[in-house]
C-alpha cells in the first residue's frame, strides 16, 4: 500500500479466550502441497474458527501482537516502542468506542464468528503455554478482535503522525482571530481483452513479514463462505482476494482522514476550553502504560508499570502541550464495523450485494479495484470522508472553538469517486490520484464536495508506467497482462527520482568532478530499468537510499534556497557510494541482482524490480557485504481470470505460508516469486482435497 506504514505500529487483530480444550466444531483443515491452509466447515463461525487455529500455527507469535495491542499491552514485549501504542489505544479510547457499539453495531451472525475465533486462539494457546508471550492477556474477549481492526484503520489513516505532531508540539498553531508506501491492482473486462474474460490483479504492497505481512488462506462454509485471499495474521476474514463470482483488491488512498484541532481555552476556568463561546469540560483520565526494559524481552522482562495523563474533548482524543490544547478527529475510532464489512464482502455474489456492503462504511480507507464474473470492472476511492466546511484550510490545523468545524457526518459512499465499467474497458491503482483512475474520458470529476474530501491528486510512478503501458494495446491478452503486472521500468519521467531531477544532479558535470565523473554517467544513461542484469539499476538505488536516508526533509528545504549546498550534497553522496561499491563490488557497475537480494535464513536470491515501480522492491542492509534484501513491496499476488463460470486463479508468496524458521513452507515459494512463477489455486473443495499434504481437525 502507498503509505508504508510503521512496522512497530501497524498491528493487526487478535485470538485467544481460555474455554475448553478440545474442539466441537464442524470443521476441516486441509494444507495443500504449498502448506496453504484450505478450510472446510459447516458454518461460517466453524470457518473463522478454524482460519485462527491454523495462523496461530503458522505464526502464533505475530497473532498474539496484535492481541497484545488492542489491549494496551505491547509495551510488554516492544518496550517504550510498543508502549508508544498502548498509550494511542488509550487515548483513542478503543476500548469505550467498542463496548458502547458492540451490541448495537455487530449482528448477531456476527459475533458468532468473532466468538468462534476467540475460542480457537484459547484452544491454541492452552494447548501451547510455552509460547504465549504476556499471560496477562489472557483471557480475552471476541470484542478485542474490534479492537485490533480499529487500532489498524487508525494507523493506516496516518494517526501516528498526527499523534506525534501533538504529543511533540509540533503541529502548527491557529489564532482564534482568524479563520483556519504502496499498492497495484488493475481489471479488465470483454471491451479490452482478447478472450472476453475479465482480468483481475490483487498486489499489495506491504512488508514481506512481521505484523504487517499477508496470511494466504481459504475459508469454505455450508453457509456460502467460499473465499481465497490473504488476510493478516490473526484476522478472522478474507481481506482482498475472490469468491466463486466476484474479486476485488485493495490499495491505500492518500486522502486526508485525520483532522488537528487547536482548542481554546476558557479564561475562567481550568481545564475548560470554548465552542461557540459555550465551556465545555474536558474529560480526564490516566493511561496506565506497562513498559519491559529488559535489553532482551524475549529472554526476560523488567516491568515498569507508569501512568499517564489523557484527555477527551468533543473533538476526539485530545494532547496538552506547552503550545497549547489539541484534538485529533477521525472516523476509525467512530466505528467498529470494519471487520464485518469485509464478512459481507467476502460473502457478495454479485456487483450489487458488494456494493450494498460497501455502504458500511466501517472501512475507513482503502481504494477498491473490483471485478467479477458478469463482466464488471468497478474503482472506487473507498472510505469514510468527512462532511467538512469548505471555509477552513483543512490541510493544517484547524481552529476547534466553533461549531462549524465540529464534523459529525461523512459523504455517503455513492458520492464517492468511482468508476463502473468505462469505455475502454480497465481500471487501475497504483496508489495514484482516482481521478486517474482509468481512460482519460472516464475518469471521475472533482466537484467542489469532492474538494473538501482533501483527496491526493498527485501521481506515482507506478500509476504513469501503467498508463504508458495500456497505450500500446488495442486489445490485451493474458500474456500482456502479465507484461503489464511484472513490468520493471520507470516512467519515461520518474517522479520518485525527483530528488535527483529537483536537485538538479544531471547538471553535474563529469569534468568538474573527475573522482565520480563514471559514476554521473552511468546515473545520467541509465535506461530506468530494473531488471537482474541491469548494469547500472544498482548504483543508482544506492545513491537514491543514500539520499532519502540523509535528507529527511530538512535538507531539502535547504536546498531549495541554496543551489551551492544542494550540488554538494549530492557531490558528496555519489563519492560515499561510489567509495562503498568499489570496497565491496570492486565496481560501481555490477548486475542489480549481484545487489539486491531476495533473502529468508539460508535462501538468498537475485532479485529485481525497485522502489515505486510497478514490480515493487524497497530494500535496506542486511549483513551481507554491501547487499540490500527486500522487505517492503511485492507481498501476495493473485492473478485471476473470471469466465461466466467463475474463476481461475494462480497465486504466489514472498517466502511461504509458515513464518516459523526449519518448517518445510518457510521458504519453498521463494524460487517460483522471483522467477515470477504463481502456482495454482482453487476455491473447489474436490481440489484441496487431490493436493493435499495433511487433513486434520483443529487441536487434534
Amino acid at each position: 500500500m502507498k503509505k508504508i506504514f510503521s512496522a512497530s505500529l501497524l498491528l493487526f487483530f487478535s485470538a485467544s479466550l481460555f474455554s475448553q480444550t478440545t474442539s466441537k466444531r464442524n470443521v476441516e483443515i486441509v494444507r495443500d502441497s504449498f502448506g496453504v491452509p484450505h478450510i472446510f466447515g459447516k458454518t461460517d463461525a466453524d470457518c473463522a474458527y478454524g482460519l485462527i487455529y491454523a495462523e496461530c500455527e503458522d505464526d502464533f507469535s505475530t497473532v498474539q501482537w496484535g492481541l497484545l495491542a488492542s489491549k494496551g499491552m505491547l509495551g510488554r514485549i516492544l518496550g517504550i516502542d510498543g508502549a508508544r501504542i498502548d498509550y494511542a489505544v488509550q487515548l483513542m479510547r478503543i476500548e469505550k468506542t467498542i463496548n458502547e457499539h458492540y451490541e448495537k453495531d455487530i449482528s448477531p451472525e456476527f459475533k458468532k464468528l468473532l466468538e468462534a475465533a476467540a475460542e480457537a486462539g484459547n484452544l491454541y494457546a492452552k494447548q501451547h503455554p510455552d509460547k504465549v508471550l504476556v499471560k496477562k492477556a489472557l483471557p480475552v474477549r471476541p470484542q478485542d478482535f474490534i479492537g485490533g481492526y480499529m487500532l489498524a484503520m487508525a494507523l493506516m489513516t496516518g494517526v501516528d503522525g498526527a499523534l506525534n505532531s501533538v504529543v511533540n508540539g509540533t503541529a502548527p498553531e491557529v489564532s482564534f482571530t482568524d479563520k483556519g508506501r504502496g499498492s497495484n491492482a488493475m481489471a479488465m473486462n470483454s471491451k479490452i481483452t482478447t478472450d472476453g474474460n475479465v482480468y483481475l490483479d490483487v498486489n499489495s504492497h506491504q512488508p514481506l513479514e512481521g505484523p504487517l505481512s499477508w496470511y494466504e488462506a481459504h475459508v469454505c462454509s455450508e453457509e456460502g463462505w467460499n473465499m481465497y485471499g490473504s488476510t493478516f495474521h490473526g484476522g478472522v476474514t478474507i481481506f482482498h482476494g475472490v469468491n466463486e463470482n466476484l474479486g476485488w483488491a485493495h490499495t491505500t488512498n492518500g486522502f486526508d482522514a485525520i483532522d488537528v484541532f487547536q482548542l481554546q481555552p476558557d479564561p475562567n476556568k481550568k481545564n475548560h476550553y470554548l465552542i461557540d463561546g459555550v465551556s465545555h469540560k474536558l474529560e480526564t483520565g490516566r493511561a496506565k502504560l506497562s513498559v519491559n526494559l529488559a535489553k532482551h524481552p524475549d529472554k526476560k522482562k523488567f516491568i515498569l508499570t507508569i501512568g499517564k495523563k489523557i484527555w477527551w474533548s468533543k473533538y476526539g482524543a485530545t494532547v496538552v502541550n506547552k503550545k497549547g490544547t489539541f484534538a485529533v478527529r477521525l472516523a476509525s475510532n467512530m466505528t467498529i464495523k470494519a471487520p464485518e464489512q469485509w464478512y459481507r464482502m467476502d460473502k457478495a455474489k454479485n456487483y450489487t450485494e458488494f456494493r450494498n456492503a460497501l455502504e458500511m462504511q466501517g472501512i475507513v480507507n482503502q481504494n477498491i479495484t473490483y471485478a467479477d464474473k458478469n463482466d464488471t470492472i468497478f474503482f472506487i476511492s473507498n472510505g469514510a470522508f468527512p462532511k467538512r466546511d469548505e471555509n477552513y484550510d483543512w490541510t493544517t490545523t484547524v481552529p476547534g472553538n466553533t461549531s462549524k468545524t465540529l464534523w459529525t457526518e461523512f459523504f455517503p459512499e455513492s458520492s464517492i469517486p468511482q468508476v463502473l465499467n468505462p469505455e475502454c474497458g480497465y481500471v487501475f491503482n497504483a496508489n495514484n490520484s482516482c481521478f486517474r483512475s482509468t481512460c482519460a474520458n472516464s475518469n471521475p470529476v472533482c466537484t467542489k464536495n469532492i474538494a473538501t474530501m482533501c483527496m491526493d491528486t498527485t501521481m506515482t510512478n507506478r500509476g504513469l508506467r501503467f498508463e504508458e503501458n495500456i497505450a500500446k494495446y488495442n486489445k490485451v491478452s493474458w500474456d500482456d497482462f502479465l507484461k503489464i503486472k511484472y513490468d520493471s521500468k520507470y516512467p519515461a519521467h520518474p517522479l520518485f527520482f525527483k530528488k535527483f531531477e529537483a536537485f538538479d544532479i544531471v547538471e553535474l558535470k563529469e569534468e568538474e568532478h573527475a573522482d565520480i565523473a563514471d559514476a554521473i554517467r552511468i546515473i545520467k544513461g541509465w535506461d530506468k530499468g530494473g531488471d537482474l542484469n541491469n548494469m547500472n539499476a544498482a548504483l543508482v538505488y544506492s545513491v537514491l537510499y543514500y539520499v532519502y536516508n540523509n535528507t529527511n526533509g530538512e535538507q531539502e528545504k535547504l536546498f531549495a534556497i541554496d543551489k551551492k549546498a544542494k550540488f554538494e550534497f549530492f557531490v558528496k553522496a555519489i563519492q560515499e557510494v561510489k567509495k562503498q561499491m568499489l570496497a565491496d563490488f570492486g565496481s560501481v557497475s555490477i548486475p542489480l541482482g549481484d545487489y539486491q537480494r531476495h533473502q529468508r535464513g539460508d535462501v538468498d536470491l537475485p532479485t529485481d524490480g525497485g522502489p515505486d515501480m510497478w514490480n515493487a522492491k524497497y530494500c535496506k542492509p542486511y549483513g551481507n557485504k554491501g547487499r540490500v534484501r527486500a522487505y517492503i513491496g511485492e507481498t501476495f499476488i493473485l492473478l485471476a481470470k473470471f469466465t461466466k463460470d467463475g474463476p481461475t486463479f494462480r497465486t504466489i508468496s514472498p517466502y511461504g505460508s509458515s513464518n516459523t524458521p526449519g518448517a518445510k513452507h518457510y521458504t519453498d515459494q521463494m524460487q517460483m516469486y522471483v522467477n515470477h512463477e504463481t502456482k495454482e489455486e482453487s476455491l473447489k473443495r474436490e481440489w484441496a482435497y487431490k493436493h493435499a499434504e495433511r487433513i486434520y481437525h483443529p487441536g487434534e
